[in-house]
């Protein structure tokens, strides 16, 4: 009652406003409008394009017939791919999935490590590799390409593509500084680097990119001489090296303060330059200057001035530096002045990359001046195309269509139509915290408005949204974890979920508008997201150290865990809890015994169990497993062969195993003062005391498995009971921000992500044996295997450090969420 109370009064309140955020927003939908029918038009135009033989984009059309990594790859196809996947088009989605297939088949020689292909002779164009040429190329490729659809779309095929290019690009570092090995000594690679080395490292977590983040930063901040040279470059080729070395600076802000402080005097130092010799009385930048004489280069305005600018602005919210915040602020402010301004000799490419640069900007300091600026400069873009859809014929149209799809987002505040017709405008617009989404359509139409989320967070992992290129701005985003008040056309607003706004279902009549309006049911606070100390989360994250110090690590870590559980005091009066088993049914079958009875949980609650004990079971020397269902099941489930489980507690009952299986899927607390999970986890914990209260049973054998849920479950026992030998958890290896969208939040309890993410639970597993199972065929957004992947590497570190590296195994199999069953009971039947 109260928050609809606080909804009407704002309504009531802010009524000019609303009507205000409802003609922005109409005005807004038909500017983007445009700006899809442009991108949708762009898309064509290419694919039109495309080599018969290969289906691979031509560098240039009337020249220049190859395909290569540092310009069609970067910069041309990757805004393809996006305008596929916003516009939600099958047909242009499936031919973009076909040039990733055909560029990783034929282009890449060395490794990963992509060439340039000729179409005439369906060969590479040289003859040798050029190591040089190819680093550059991958670098470009990642920075420029596969970077922004990372930033917006998350996991996918293409970030697979970055990861195995980022990790083959070191395996030729072979160029000696004192800072260690690089692949390159170019400025500009370096830049690209630093760049995309910094962003992996938050999206994997994987302290390799870090390291090598490191080591660029290093070289260049404490070793090279920049101030010797003769020009500092300020625009493209040449400026990556500034937003490069504040992205890393982000990191060592977060994680090694001697670091930062080390960097910092060099960092400033190069900014100050900038601003003593780089830019005009407006604060635009020179093309480059000369370091010794001050002397720049005004032959044309520096399109790349936003990129610089996010160093800038980045170092200004990791120091709260006020005078770099006011140089970013400064620049917005004028570059209305520069309305028409010959942007890169008047190409649309160099307005794209001009817009880009501020609209990143804006994003953290607004100015009306520059919004309006932006939209005349896209208005002298969107002239440039043909009818075809073409622009201007070489592989810059991509960044244009970037551009573009940066703008629409703007004018969306971040929300997107699925599918996106021509005839559909939307547009929306923001009055006291409230998205006010404008949409009609001119034919019917039957589909889903998706709101944003914060990407930088739930999808990247970083500890802020600092500015950096190749990334899509958040404007309005809305958290899966909170609720909202949506009202429609005026209506009483409905409480709806961050979760279900990411798919919000729509039906509009042909002609059809409809006003909507969102608004948290609880104001945000987002004032901690403006410093490099967001939230303290993962305060525990396990880091290489000795055996002694890893083990060590582990019980503490326990230890603060079985605390959050609240299952801390059962553990500690165990002994005084007696199991009192009453039999409810038993029954010889195929060669072993099922029994269905109860235990004692806790002194107040008893669980019902299945248990099956083999009929030749040989006392003391009988392995058992606890076999855990998902969402859905029951103690049953796990035993038939009929569902995703494949009946694996049946099959292992049939090879001589004990199995013991409980009821896992409660979604609400049974005893005050308990937590749902450590509830969970308690009652698995008591089918590990009812295992070994059998005398069949070897104490030294039992092992557990489970799926989805079960394969969450069986993390936790196998972390959290040491009598656990063997873990086989399947359908589930991945982070914590991953299950913050499309999944029940049930995992989640307070305190949990402040203290460690789901790799550091299975870290609690080490030395002991662990097998994830994850297959192909799982959704992007549920349990993908290179999410996997990336948990496994921040889980092997322990192994290693404990001496059992090969006990740690992830097995990717071709089907979806379920067992692969011949895994599972290889596994269990070697390591038990």
């Amino acid at each position: 009652m109260f928050a609809m109370a606080s909804f009407l009064l704002m309504s009531v309140a802010a009524v000019n406003a609303q009507d205000a955020a409802w003609t922005l927003a109409e005005c807004r939908a038909a500017q983007t409008q445009e700006a899809v029918a442009f991108c949708r038009r762009y898309a064509h135009g290419w694919f039109a394009q495309a080599d018969p033989a290969t289906g691979l984009l031509p560098r240039r059309l009337k020249e220049d017939l190859y395909w290569n990594a540092k310009d069609c790859a970067a910069d041309n196809y990757p805004f393809l791919v996006l305008t596929a996947h916003l516009l939600d088009d099958y047909h242009l989605k499936q031919n973009v999935m076909h040039i990733l297939d055909q560029e990783i088949r034929l282009t890449s020689r060395v490794g990963a490590l992509p060439d340039t292909f000729d179409f005439a002779t369906g060969r590479f164009l040289s003859d040798e590799p050029n190591m040089a040429d190819i680093i550059f190329g991958a670098a470009e490729y990642i920075k420029d390409g596969l970077l922004p659809v990372a930033e917006w779309m998350g996991p996918s095929p293409w970030f697979d593509r970055m990861l195995a290019i980022a990790r083959d690009i070191w395996k030729h570092a072979d160029i000696q500084t004192p800072a260690g090995p690089l692949p390159a000594d170019n400025l500009e690679v370096a830049g690209d680097l630093l760049e995309s080395m910094s962003r992996l490292y938050w999206m994997t977590g994987d302290a390799s990119y870090k390291e090598w983040s490191f080591r660029l930063a290093d070289y260049y901040l404490l070793h090279y001489d920049f101030f010797a040279a003769k020009e500092f470059r300020l625009r493209d080729h040449g400026c990556e090296i500034l937003g490069g070395l504040s992205e890393a600076y982000v990191i060592a802000a977060k994680e090694d303060s001697t670091r930062r402080d080390a960097w910092r005097p060099k960092l400033y130092a190069m900014l100050d330059l900038i601003l003593e010799k780089g830019i005009n009385l407006d604060g635009m930048m020179t093309s480059s200057f000369n370091i010794q004489t001050g002397e720049a280069k005004w032959d044309m305005l520096n399109d790349s001035w936003g990129y610089v600018y996010d160093a800038f602005m980045t170092v200004a919210m990791v120091d709260n530096e006020p005078r770099y915040r006011e140089a970013v602020r400064h620049a917005i402010g004028n570059v209305h002045k520069y309305l028409g301004a010959n942007w890169e000799r008047g190409s649309a490419d160099g307005y794209a990359d001009s817009v880009e640069g501020a609209l990143n900007l804006l994003a953290r300091i607004p100015a009306a001046s520059a919004f309006e600026w932006v939209d005349n400069s896209m208005r002298y873009i969107f002239s440039k195309q043909r009818p075809d859809g073409i622009l201007e014929a070489w592989y810059g149209d991509g960044n244009s269509a970037r551009t573009a799809w940066m703008y629409v987002l703007q004018k969306t505040q971040g929300v997107t139509a699925a599918p996106w017709r021509d005839d559909v405008k939307l547009g929306a617009a923001l009055a006291d915290g409230a998205a006010h989404v404008w949409i009609s359509s001119e034919w019917a139409w039957n589909g889903h408005l998706r709101f944003d989320i914060p990407r930088h967070r739930l999808l990247h992992h970083m500890p802020m949204d600092y500015p950096r290129i190749n990334q899509f701005p958040e404007w309005f985003t809305v958290d899966p974890a909170r609720t909202y008040l949506v009202s429609r056309d005026g209506a009483p607003p409905e409480t709806i979920s961050g979760e279900a706004l990411r798919r919000y279902p729509l039906q509009l009549a042909a002609g059809q508008t409809v006003r909507i309006v969102v608004v948290p049911e609880q104001k945000e606070d987002r004032s901690e997201m403006t410093t490099v100390d967001e939230k303290p989360l993962r305060t525990m994250r396990y880091t290489r150290r000795t055996a002694e110090a890893a083990a060590a690590w582990q019980r503490d870590v326990r230890a603060q865990l079985a605390a959050l559980l609240k299952i801390d005091t059962l553990v500690a009066e165990k002994a005084n809890i007696p199991l009192d088993p009453q039999m409810e049914k038993s029954e010889a079958r195929d060669g072993y015994s099922w029994r269905e009875l109860s235990i004692a949980s806790t002194p107040r609650q008893r669980i019902r169990i299945v248990a099956t004990v083999p009929g030749n079971a040989v006392p003391g020397k009988t392995p058992a497993v606890v076999c855990i269902h998902g969402h859905g099941g029951s103690r049953y489930t796990v035993y038939d062969p009929e569902t995703i489980y494949k009946g694996f507690a049946t099959a292992l009952a049939q090879r001589g195993f004990i199995t013991v299986a409980a009821d896992v899927e409660q979604h609400a607390v049974r005893e005050e003062g308990r937590t749902l999970m450590g509830e969970r986890l308690w009652d698995l914990m008591r089918c590990v005391d009812y295992a070994q209260s059998l005398p069949e049973c070897d104490p030294e054998r039992i092992g557990c498995g489970g799926l989805s849920l079960g394969g969450e479950m069986a993390m936790w026992l196998g972390a959290m009971d040491t009598r656990i030998k063997a873990t086989v958890s399947c359908g589930f290896l991945t982070f914590m921000d991953q299950m913050e969208t499309n999944h029940c939040m049930c995992w989640k309890y307070d305190g949990l992500r402040e203290c460690v993410d789901f790799p550091d639970i299975y870290a609690l597993i080490a030395p002991r044996a662990l097998q994830c199972q994850n297959g192909r065929k799982e959704p992007l957004s549920h349990f993908p295997p290179f999410m996997a992947e990336q948990a496994l590497r921040q889980i092997k570190p322990v192994y290693e450090d404990l001496g059992y590296p090969e006990n740690a195994v992830l097995a990717v199999h071709d089907g979806g969420h379920e067992i692969e069953l011949q895994a599972l009971m290889g596994f269990l039947a070697a390591k038990l």
